[in-house]
């Protein structure tokens, strides 16, 4: 089958860009013949091999440097830019060009848009992804599903490991599992064999919720019976996460078991850099991640790394895989002995973290994935 992605999202770096790679190819891997339909000057961060076809409409929009008013203009011209890129799509499907169009990363907007664009009429299927639906969302997606349903070519698929959603009422829906992010240019080891020092990674788009100031603090407070090393990556969109990574880095550079990489990293580079460590932390701190599937959990799965993570995050994940801990950060203290003992008992528990992130691994795989999504 010959399946368009159609990709509309300026991808920096990091999982946007890891999540369409899986797409593609586990589609080749599975006897199909991905394509892309993008906007024009797209502009791809890796060579995913595969053809690309130009949608008319235009550039896409972006709201970097854009200040209010400026966002409120630039929200209006993205709608009008994806109501032609999807008529677009709808021209490049009747043309014969694909036997099904996949969105990868959608919202509850994508589909008031469809409503007015001809794509809703589409002769193949059109495959909405989700990645997870939070409370403030819910009405409005509700809405959009249900005015959808009357498209008999439209389908909705959400990234979840929550039952919110009663899939039930919904004739065009389905929730599926996430898939894990492993890494494609170089080998992953199933074995845990620990680095001398034990090496911790905190890794991905920064943002002041992430709670480093107050891991930081716990790090430098922590006494371990061996060596330990932590990495701390940092890839920041905004000045002011910027400017208040700088300021972790100032203020504990000093520590010599703590280094600092503020940068983006992608492709082989971020493959490296997470296959390096033996432990990845996520003490990220929003109720949101309860609703949409933790990429860079799923990359530590991917990568048999045990982790530690907020309780927050996906819980239903250390539920039922013993691969880490949820952390407690409910004091400094709490969070000190957790990080001591986790640290400590690390060679004990090896074995019992390599079983389970087999298990996790098997059931997050990325043919599930696409098996789920084409499934209609």
């Amino acid at each position: 089958m010959r399946v368009a992605i159609l990709e509309s999202i300026n991808m920096p770096a990091g999982h946007e860009v890891e999540f369409d790679r899986i797409i593609v190819d586990e589609l080749k891997k599975q006897g199909h013949i991905p394509c892309f339909f993008v906007p024009k000057n797209f502009i791809f961060k890796v060579n995913y091999k595969v053809n690309i076809e130009y949608l008319a409409g235009g550039e896409i929009v972006t709201y970097a440097g854009a200040g209010k008013i400026k966002k409120i203009w630039l929200s209006v011209l993205r709608e009008k830019r994806r109501l032609e890129w999807f008529n677009s799509a709808y021209e490049k499907a009747c043309q014969g060009l694909c036997d099904a169009i996949v969105i990868p990363t959608a919202t509850y907007r994508y589909l008031r848009t469809v409503h007015r664009s001809k794509l809703k009429n589409s002769p193949v299927p059109v495959i909405f992804i989700f990645h997870g639906i939070n409370p403030k969302e819910k009405s409005n997606f509700e809405k959009q599903a249900k005015a959808c349903e009357k498209y008999k070519n439209i389908y909705l698929k959400v990234i979840t490991l929550r039952n919110d959603l009663k899939q039930d009422s919904f004739s065009n829906l389905a929730l599926i599992k996430p898939p894990v992010f492993k890494p494609t240019d170089l080998k992953v080891d199933e074995n845990i064999i620990l680095h001398n020092p034990v090496t911790i990674g905190f890794f991905g788009q920064f943002r002041k919720e992430k709670n480093l100031g107050f891991f930081l603090q716990v790090f430098e407070k922590a006494k371990f019976n061996k060596p330990v090393k932590l990495i701390v990556q940092g890839a920041t969109a905004t000045p002011e996460d910027s400017d208040v990574f700088e300021k972790y880095i100032k203020d504990y550079s000093r520590n010599g078991f703590i280094e600092f990489w503020h940068k983006n990293l992608i492709g082989k580079d971020w493959q490296e850099a997470l296959l390096s460590v033996d432990v990845i932390i996520m003490p990220y701190a929003a109720e949101r991640y309860r609703y949409h599937w933790s990429a860079m959990l799923f990359t530590a799965i991917g990568f048999y790394k045990p982790v530690l993570q907020s309780p927050e995050m996906n819980p239903e994940v250390l539920q039922k895989y013993n691969i880490g801990q949820a952390l407690n950060m409910q004091t400094e203290e709490a969070f000190t002995r957790q990080l001591e003992n986790f640290v400590n008992n690390l060679d004990d528990n090896v074995t019992i973290y390599e079983k389970n992130l087999r298990l996790a691994n098997i059931e997050y795989s990325h043919e599930k994935l696409i098996r789920n999504i084409l499934t209609i």
